[in-house]
């Protein structure tokens, strides 16, 4: 017989704590505004950390709560039955119903951390997304203007209100007519509009705040992001980017996720939605910052298109790594990366280092240049859908994480991540000597900014970088990064018949962390015109005195400048 008055408290309890996470969470939020202000940009990075800690330890207190409430049933089934039936009618009239199923679902998956997801006692919609419905409070405003000009703009710009003035508001208003408006003319023939929507909530990532909205025509709308920077003179326009592609890498998987205060976080997912018809809801709830509901629907869409196509696993195309064996659906977006049992040489990590160095990853700023991925744990599928090729590659070397049973696989440890064409591959098949040229050249940029934001990602062959959608080179093999301050860079000691070097151990001896660039060159600069192309341009990339300079500006305390949008677009680049 189940207790209802225990079934209650269960209920009320994740419901009620998970309205203190997100008070929390918003709490630290909205301290973004007066970090832009200041230009407290690294106090505004640990701020990001403790934001996305929140989740695990308000999870791991909930169930410490759930474990003293429910005793001997707490792996009751019937007991979680009613449990959910009760939390849906707390939860069901607030406006962050979704994020609330998604924060029950994490102590469910605590409690039952062996079995594979049960719908009879947890929430998953199977259907695909649609739009909630509108509450009174809107997210955005509504600019009336009867045409696309210099005064329709300032007023987006004087619609938020700093304590820092701007540097010269006219003068950024006309710029960024000028740029826009022989795109609009272009479309309309003329500046006529109806109306510009602008979000309330501004977006604030690492040095910028950016604006957000849309100009509407009658049967026509362009999206609209304005990055805001703020230095000694005060605030001012750093670019405009209304191109949907060029706004898609803005919001990227590969990028930390926003400060963005809402109490409607799913109507403004709507919102980001129209704007970027190409970016998944996951991704988009991962660019807010509320990573576990975006790795709920994730799953959910997962789960979906299993159903409605007729798609294999199959070994993923590329050279096969020695740490991580990856596998996807022919035409899914995703990969799956499993870590193999053992590594063989010269890889010498453990797994659980590996874990560690994903771990690293998830936490930190990624500055648009490596790969989120989701971790997932008991993942259970139909054995048939997996190739006979890949259930060989799994058995021999994933027998600590893949379970083969008659009909399902379990997959007990998977790391899911946006699928991208691996850089060697890239080049192998790309034919456009443009794009070949953008992307060889994308690579070094990379490595630099990685640099810049203190990471080196110590195996640098091709085919640990993927190439996305939109031509952008990305990191996504983790178990060697480091730090570039962790690290010593030489250069290779030279020997000689007639100098006494030969019989010096003290110069040529390596440690662990001792990196060679000079060497990077065998291999970063392929053979060829691409490669006299990123020599051209990056060939400092391969000098020790390059590395050992930017760890002395990571040392003396510079925050460097990473830029969502690349630096031509910039109206101000001095």
């Amino acid at each position: 017989m189940v207790n209802h008055d225990t079934v209650h408290k269960v209920a009320d309890n994740i419901a009620g704590k998970y309205d203190i996470l997100l008070t929390s969470f918003n709490d630290i939020t909205l301290c973004a505004k007066e970090y832009f202000e200041k230009r407290m940009y690294q106090d505004l990075f640990l701020r990001q950390q403790e934001r996305y800690r929140l989740y695990g330890k308000f999870v791991r207190e909930v169930f410490s709560d759930t474990q003293q409430l429910l005793g001997e049933q707490l792996y009751n089934i019937e007991y979680w039955k009613a449990i959910k039936k009760d939390f849906s009618k707390v939860i069901k009239d607030k406006p962050h119903k979704l994020n609330s199923e998604t924060f029950y679902n994490s102590i469910t998956r605590k409690v039952f951390v062996d079995k594979s997801f049960n719908s009879d006692y947890e929430f998953f919609d199977y259907t695909d997304y649609k739009p909630m419905p509108k509450y009174d409070t809107e997210i955005f405003d509504t600019i009336e203007c009867t045409h696309f000009s210099k005064v329709a703009i300032k007023q987006m710009l004087q619609y938020f209100k700093y304590n820092v003035p701007f540097e010269d508001i006219d003068r950024d208003a006309q710029m960024i007519f000028d740029e826009m408006a022989p795109t609009i003319i272009h479309q309309k023939s003329n500046l006529f509009l109806d109306r510009i929507e602008i979000l309330k909530p501004v977006f604030y990532r690492n040095r910028g705040a950016f604006v957000v909205g849309r100009i509407f025509y009658k049967n026509w709308s362009m999206p609209i992001v304005i990055p805001l920077l703020n230095e000694e003179k005060g605030i001012f326009v750093d670019s405009v980017i209304y191109i949907p592609a060029d706004i898609s890498i803005i919001f990227s998987f590969t990028r930390a996720s926003f400060f963005v205060y809402t109490k409607y976080p799913a109507q403004l997912i709507d919102y980001m939605k129209a704007m970027l018809t190409h970016k998944t809801v996951g991704e988009l709830y991962d660019s807010i910052g509320y990573y576990r509901h975006g790795k709920t629907i994730l799953y959910r869409d997962l789960m979906n298109y299993i159903h409605n196509h007729d798609d294999k696993f199959i070994i993923a195309p590329g050279i096969k790594g020695m740490v991580m064996a990856v596998f996807t659906l022919k035409y899914y977006n995703f990969v799956f990366k499993i870590i193999r049992d053992r590594f063989e040489a010269p890889k010498n990590c453990t797994r659980d280092f590996v874990i560690k160095k994903y771990e690293e990853v998830e936490i930190n700023d990624r500055v648009g240049r490596m790969a989120y991925a989701h971790l997932f744990e008991n993942l259970e599928f139909p054995r048939n859908l997996f190739t006979h090729e890949l259930i060989k590659e799994l058995t021999d070397s994933c027998k600590e994480t893949v379970e083969f049973k008659e009909d399902k696989v379990i997959i007990k440890h998977v790391y899911i991540e946006r699928r991208m064409t691996p850089l060697n591959m890239y080049l192998q098949n790309e034919v456009n000597p443009i794009n070949l040229c953008r992307v060889i050249l994308d690579y070094g940029f990379c490595v630099k900014e990685l640099a810049a934001a203190n990471i080196f990602p110590g195996d640098l062959l091709l085919k640990n970088f993927g190439v996305t959608r939109h031509g952008r080179v990305i990191f996504y093999d983790y178990d060697e990064i480091a730090k570039v301050t962790d690290c010593r860079f030489r250069r290779i000691p030279v020997q000689s018949d007639d100098d006494d070097t030969r019989g010096n151990t003290e110069m040529i001896t390596a440690e662990a962390n001792d990196i060679f660039p000079e060497e990077f060159k065998a291999f970063m600069a392929p053979d060829g015109p691409i490669g006299e192309i990123f020599l051209a341009e990056h060939n400092e990339i391969f000098d020790p005195k390059y590395w050992r300079d930017i760890q002395k500006r990571i040392e003396a305390g510079e925050y460097l400048s990473f830029y969502a949008y690349d630096q031509y677009k910039r109206f101000k680049s001095n």
